[in-house]
């Protein structure tokens, strides 16, 4: 609620929505595929296995297991990608600029919208059980439990992150898309107005509210609801 609505000619899928997800999709992409060749490349015996497609045997324990670890990081990105794309472009730590700064304003911004706030906790939650539940993990999703490659999967969590808010840096210092219009805060586009109209109306002397003296009030809305975009 703190821009305006964009020209309905456009649509929900804006062109910066659309460029915004190629990106993060590359950067989820780039860091599974990572995951998966380090699992099975990097520490495994790059055995990928014989028909691990359609059961499990022994020889497919390092696949199933960089399976575990991408449907792990997968699910972890996206919904850490809930959070972040809460704005096109402000840093999902620095959010709400006014009264909560510093380097716990992301709890607060996590925080504000409790819907979504447990609904990301239920995510990470079902991961879980999905990776470990015994036949169904191996049976029904072709993966198997994981122990170390949790770290794998903290590690591209911090990375996307980075690049996510480095995606967000380069909008704002270039003023790409939404970033050319960052917008006041409700409380201070709020403040801002109302202190603007307060000084217009003590301008006007009490009983001569004429309908010139109408118009001039509501040009000042109008010209207080401005305050509201700003670059």
């Amino acid at each position: 609620m703190l821009r305006r609505p964009h020209d309905l000619r456009v649509g929900v899928f804006t062109k910066e929505l659309i460029i915004d997800k190629m990106i993060y999709g590359v950067f989820m992409g780039s860091l599974c595929l990572i995951s998966f060749v380090a699992v099975v490349y990097g520490a495994g015996s790059a055995n990928l296995g014989i028909d691990c497609n359609h059961g499990y045997n022994d020889s497919c324990e390092s696949v199933f297991r960089a399976r575990a670890t991408v449907f792990s990081v997968l699910t972890f990105l996206l919904l850490i990608t809930a959070w972040e794309v809460k704005h096109f472009s402000r840093s999902l730590f620095n959010m709400d600029r006014t009264g909560h700064t510093g380097p716990f304003a992301v709890f607060h911004t996590i925080w504000y919208n409790r819907f979504l706030f447990w609904a990301v906790i239920a995510g990470f939650s079902i991961t879980f059980p999905v990776v470990y539940l015994p036949t169904v993990n191996t049976l029904v999703f072709k993966h198997m439990g994981i122990s170390w490659e949790w770290g794998i999967v903290c590690g591209c969590v911090v990375v996307y992150v980075a690049l996510v808010e480095g995606w967000k840096a380069t909008k704002r210092a270039f003023a790409i898309g939404s970033a050319k219009h960052l917008k006041l805060t409700t409380i201070e586009g709020d403040t801002a107005a109302r202190k603007d109209l307060s000084t217009t109306t003590e301008k006007v002397p009490q009983g001569s509210m004429t309908t010139s003296g109408t118009a001039t009030l509501d040009d000042d809305t109008k010209r207080g609801d401005s305050i509201f975009r700003r670059e």
